[in-house]
């Protein structure tokens, strides 16, 4: 099953640039519209996808629904399934693990590309960095701003959490098996008497550098005190995602639980279409094709 989960999400990958060949009806009663969920930096994404297919003036919004692992959990159906269609960055390892251990078939369709970018605080001199200089920083070899060009100051680094699908394809793009070496923690009560450590929130200063997405720091959730780090002097943006100079591409994944869902499939081939693309990119994403 596992086997089969993966040929199916490379073969979207591979293949994410045909356009669909049917051009489905692109408007839904809101009631027949799919359940749903999303990373939460498409969860905005996904309301406005329902907005734009289920059109309805009293509509409103429903709550994020958190990690790329919880979207990815919605497909999991032990007791009477249910189609399911999630917005999404890539599953982690573990994710994937988790998916077959409950035996569930899924598939998975690119039909855009976000960016992993790097950030750090305006205040910051350094611009740019290359994805060694990164990997080596992530890797505790380098741990000085100096050493890239910049002040005398110690670097804090900020990760994601373990399943996270910004950590993952960071992990994947940059850290290529590497170990990261400890990010920034916090404490967090739990409960009277039981507090516990998380990876801590990404802090704009001068010495901190961390990784998000383009869609979250530019489209959820600007923030005038992030700087965008350039990768090797390129700064990401639609053209130079789409050109292929920047090198951290972020494939934005449809996947479902079903095959057999014609709701699904039709919104999927809406995506794919040319009205679907430029639908997409007005909304912050690079198309496929």
């Amino acid at each position: 099953m596992k086997r089969i989960s993966r040929i199916i999400l490379i073969l979207g990958l591979l293949f994410s640039g045909c356009t669909a060949k049917v051009e489905p009806e692109n408007s839904y009663q809101v009631e027949a519209f799919p359940l749903a969920a999303a990373s939460w930096p498409l969860q905005a994404l996904l309301n406005e996808l329902h907005r734009e297919l289920s059109p309805d003036p009293d509509w409103i919004a429903g709550e994020a629904s958190g990690s790329t692992q919880a979207a990815w959990r919605t497909l999991i159906q032990v007791v009477n399934p249910k189609p399911w269609m999630i917005l999404a960055y890539e599953p982690s390892a573990l994710m994937r693990e988790e998916l077959q251990d409950y035996d569930t078939l899924w598939q998975a369709q690119t039909i855009g590309y976000d960016a992993l970018v790097m950030v750090t605080g305006q205040e910051n001199p350094v611009d740019t960095l290359t994805l060694e200089e990164i990997r080596d920083i992530y890797a505790g070899k380098i741990t000085n701003w100096k050493q890239v060009g910049g002040e005398d100051r110690a670097i804090r680094i900020y990760a994601q959490d373990e399943n996270s699908g910004l950590q993952t394809a960071f992990e994947r793009q940059i850290m290529q098996g590497q170990p990261i070496r400890l990010p920034e923690l916090e404490w967090v009560y739990e409960r009277p008497g039981v507090v516990r450590q998380e990876i801590a929130a990404f802090d704009a200063e001068a010495d901190a550098l961390g990784f998000s997405s383009l869609q979250m720091v530019t489209q959820v959730n600007p923030q005038p005190e992030i700087k965008l780090v350039r990768i090797a002097g390129i700064l990401p943006n639609a053209k130079t995602i789409e050109n292929g100079k920047y090198p951290l591409r972020l494939p934005v994944l449809l996947a479902s639980n079903t095959a057999s869902d014609a709701t699904i499939a039709g919104i999927t081939d809406w995506l794919l279409s040319q009205h679907g693309q430029q639908w997409l990119s007005e909304h912050g994403l690079v198309p496929v094709q």
